[in-house]
């Protein structure tokens, strides 16, 4: 099965990365996703839900911004990284922890439901830096690991579209081998792994989505600017950069003050595509 195969993260490579400077989406950018024409990333530029700066970008492949939703209102003071499953973005809030979506079509507006305990009571998370949806059983993922909470769980969610809320499912929670520090995004792929970026070890780490298992990582080079900070990455295949094709794609940010933040956007190719 291979969900149980390792992609070989070690023989990974980064095949091509474009830095983009005090543009409007790279300020404070904190993840990246797609769907099958566009990029989408995620802006906290404001650092506050109240003045419109926590923004989506939709942005075409020649890396034009196209247009953005802006996420005012609601009622979180940070947005992380996002993740795109059938038609929705999935963007997750912090402070109080929470997922926006929005709806592709239109990418016009966002509504919000809260993440609740198996019960009903509260979430088995009080931080969330990430989401990600597992297309093998469409439940939401997200996880209590911070800059200063060692964490092992990927916390599963079901949407219910009734009381418009996540509930905790915890028999499809992921336990991994390890607590793991400043995980910045995750990604799942279609054969049952599970991607996290991490600014504490700087690289990809792979698990299975299967029983947790580790199968690898890929560092993450910095370019040795002080404020660089490992964000969120997303699995795009068959996007080509100067005739390589790439698989895998991470958001390095450059965090500049009191100039605008940059972003160094890596690509890499996997050899082992087909076990992705």
């Amino acid at each position: 099965m291979k969900a149980t195969r390792s992609p070989e993260p070690e023989q990974w490579a980064k095949a091509a990365e474009k830095e983009f400077a005090n543009k409007g989406w790279t300020e404070e950018c904190q993840g990246v996703t797609h769907d099958e024409s566009f990029w989408y990333m995620s802006s906290n530029a404001g650092k506050s839900s109240s003045n419109g700066r926590q923004r989506v970008y939709r942005i075409a492949l020649s890396n034009e911004v196209v247009d953005h939703v802006e996420l005012s209102g609601n009622g979180s003071d940070h947005l992380g990284a996002i993740d795109y499953y059938k038609g929705r973005i999935y963007c997750a809030m912090d402070d109080p922890v929470k997922i926006v979506v929005i709806d592709t079509p239109p990418f016009t507006g966002w509504w919000s439901a809260p993440l609740v305990g198996a019960s009903g009571g509260p979430a088995p998370q009080t931080r969330s830096a990430w989401c990600a949806v597992n297309p093998w059983n469409g439940l939401l993922y997200s996880a209590q690991i911070t800059a200063s909470i060692a964490h092992d769980t990927l916390y599963a969610y079901r949407f219910d579209s009734a009381g418009r809320r996540f509930v905790h499912v915890p028999d499809a929670d992921i336990v991994l081998p390890e607590k793991l520090l400043f995980i910045q995004g995750a990604v799942f792929s279609k054969n049952g792994h599970v991607l996290l970026a991490s600014n504490d070890t700087d690289d990809i780490r792979c698990y299975s989505a299967l029983n947790g298992h580790y199968l690898g990582r890929v560092p993450i080079r910095k370019d040795g600017g002080e404020g660089e900070e490992v964000e969120g990455l997303t699995i795009w295949e068959g996007v080509s950069y100067d005739g390589v094709e790439t698989h895998v794609h991470l958001v390095l940010l450059d965090n500049d003050w009191p100039d605008g933040d940059d972003v160094f956007f890596k690509h890499y190719r996997v050899p082992l595509a087909e076990d992705l």
